[in-house]
């Protein structure tokens, strides 16, 4: 069960059968971190809150305010405070 990093707010933004949503979900959970998921085909909403991030397609991740488009891992981790010596 991954333990929660607290101060972070994180929400995915994925679609459907998207490999690239897939491996930020597994990274995030990899650093045991707390996540909100918001499919862009199930929810229009969503939809709409990722055009508006600048996103055109999936995964976006917003950290704190932040904004990631795609699987960045170092912009993720650098966001979470995490580095390749802090795992």
């Amino acid at each position: 069960m991954p333990s929660e990093h607290p101060g972070h707010t994180v929400v995915l933004y994925t679609q459907g059968a998207c490999e690239y949503s897939e491996m930020v979900r597994l990274h995030l959970e990899s650093r045991g971190q707390k996540y909100t998921e918001k499919d862009i085909d199930l929810d229009p909403g969503a939809r709409d809150e990722l055009l508006q991030l600048g996103g055109q397609g999936t995964p976006v991740t917003v950290i704190d305010g932040e904004v990631v488009i795609g699987f960045d891992e170092e912009s993720i981790d650098e966001l979470l405070g995490h580095s390749p010596y802090n795992v």
